[in-house]
């Protein structure tokens, strides 16, 4: 009887998402065998971040050669009666590679990331439901970092939902010198339910909206196009899309498998619990680590709870921060008492491009070497014009003062020293880069003109320099014609403007746009 229901099941799941696509089957022994083609060697997401966190393997995407003969099937390991599920379920011979590979592999990261997970689980699922997103989706965070905020894949998507600044923009993030929202576990989240919502209209199949988050909704309406179909296994067939892509939905399916039924699969329950937090408005400038020392709280635990801050103070206005739960009075408290020297710690100075450092630091009556080594300062002249954070001489916390350095060493570009003999174009090419991306560095340089002990930037620092959000100017605006394919994302990011400025502007309340329709954007 089990048998006969297992075999009902497959076949709804075939008729369900369409899976079927190739004449020939993987075999057990083939799928065994695969297995054993995974590499230890890992693509490893760099720890970003300050809390100590050990860097957590992700599996290699890159096992097959070809995906000729990928398709939904019965009778392979793993395949039992499952949970219910609220998205599409497909089980292909690779989604019982990645069971295999999680579950077999690397037991420990797959632990590790079930009792991360368990810290936000509640609160992704709870902006989820009000997004109107299927809850199940919650465990593609742990496919895209394992739920770690902090988490920078080596092209620079950053935070639990591996954000690129120019998408985390469109949805609506902040990146500058004193925050990140990519690593902040709200924002990012709803930020990431908007996103995985509007692909969905887009494409009108999870698969598909799935595989375009990993690949950009471009590259994945172009593979539609070029195969005339809307099932992703049967795109996956091919090599139109990386091996990244073809391998995410595969890789998700397995996860989403694996965390509905941990415990059969020997996992033991999460040991972390849920961040429990209240929300406050602090004034500008103001040290969390202060407050923590003043709260009786580790500063590992109020970071923990503010990923999206790259220093230990606030922005230059109002900001609202997470302190524990139930400390929200005691700290309001806190702060009410404090004068603007203690809430601080610092002095905020805004250093120019090319002044000089040893005359900053007699203006403000401290050593050069204290200056230099709180704001990882590189060069006798600032490169950039840029925040420094000046400590007072009387004031002396070496524990923030490290901190503070540690973050600040990202902002200064990494600079290559002019050797004679060099050439731009030499420069570029020893550093594995385009001439166009070097100049875009180095705008002032000249590129003809270049000589020895010159500075050249050959890597951008970690933010870019902050811009003051007191802009009085009057916004301009243009009008645009919805034209066919166009999508509020793909508008948004045509116009460098974000989806929720376009449905304000002009009182849309769908993520739906109709062909002809002129709307207002602002420029």
């Amino acid at each position: 009887m089990k048998k006969i229901y297992l075999i009902l099941v497959c076949i709804w799941l075939v008729l369900l998402s369409g899976c079927a696509s190739t004449s020939s089957k993987i075999s057990k022994a083939k799928a065994s065998k695969e297995i054993d083609r995974i590499k230890n060697e890992t693509s490893i997401y760099s720890n970003d971040g300050l809390l100590g966190e050990d860097v957590l393997p992700m599996p290699n995407l890159s096992i097959y050669t070809s995906y000729t003969e990928d398709k939904s099937e019965d009778g392979l390991p793993y395949y039992e009666e499952f949970q219910e599920f609220n998205v599409p379920m497909a089980m292909t011979s690779r989604v019982n590679v990645y069971i295999k590979y999680f579950t077999e592999t690397v037991p420990g990261s797959t632990q590790l990331w079930l009792n991360r997970s368990n810290k936000y689980m509640y609160l992704v699922k709870d902006i989820f439901i009000q997004e109107g997103v299927p809850s199940d989706l919650v465990v593609l965070a742990i496919t895209e970092s394992g739920y770690n905020n902090r988490a920078v894949s080596p092209v620079g998507a950053t935070g639990m939902w591996q954000f690129m600044p120019s998408t985390g923009k469109i949805f609506g993030m902040d990146r500058n010198f004193w925050i990140d929202d990519r690593r902040d576990f709200e924002k990012s989240t709803r930020a990431a339910a908007k996103y995985l919502k509007s692909l969905y209209e887009q494409f009108g199949d999870w698969f598909l909206a799935l595989a375009a988050y990993n690949a950009g909704p471009g590259r994945m309406a172009r593979a539609i196009k070029k195969h005339d179909t809307n099932d992703f296994f049967q795109i996956s067939s091919n090599n139109t899309l990386k091996m990244e892509t073809r391998d995410y939905v595969p890789k998700f399916l397995a996860q989403l498998i694996i965390y509905k039924n941990y415990l059969k699969y020997g996992f033991d329950a999460p040991t972390n619990l849920p961040l429990l937090f209240s929300t406050i408005e602090v004034p500008a400038y103001t040290n969390i680590l202060w407050l923590a020392d003043k709260l009786g709280v580790t500063h590992d635990e109020i970071r923990e709870l503010n990923p999206s801050l790259n220093l230990p103070l606030t922005p230059p206005h109002p900001y609202k921060i997470r302190v524990p739960y139930n400390k929200d009075n005691e700290a309001l408290d806190i702060i009410s008492k404090a004068d603007e020297k203690e809430r601080i710690g610092y002095r905020i100075y805004m250093a120019k491009q090319g002044e000089n450092v040893k005359n900053i630091a007699s203006k403000h009556n401290i050593s050069v070497d204290r200056l230099v080594k709180v704001n990882a300062i590189k060069t006798s002249n600032m490169y950039s014009s840029r925040p420094l954070l000046v400590p007072y001489p009387d004031i002396n916390n070496p524990e923030i003062d490290k901190y503070v350095y540690t973050a600040l060493d990202k902002i200064d570009p990494v600079y290559y020293k002019v050797k004679r003999g060099d050439t731009f174009i030499g420069i570029a090419k020893k550093h594995h880069m385009l001439v166009s991306d070097l100049k875009k560095l180095n705008p002032k340089v000249k590129v003809n003109r270049i000589r020895p002990g010159q500075l050249i930037a050959i890597g951008k620092g970690g933010f870019s320099n902050s811009k003051s959000k007191n802009n009085n100017s009057r916004k301009k605006t243009l009008q645009y014609k919805v034209k066919s394919g166009d999508t509020l994302w793909s508008i948004a990011k045509k116009f460098n403007t974000t989806v929720d400025s376009i449905k304000k502007l002009n009182k849309i309340k769908s993520n739906n746009i109709n062909i002809g329709k002129v709307i207002t954007i602002n420029r």
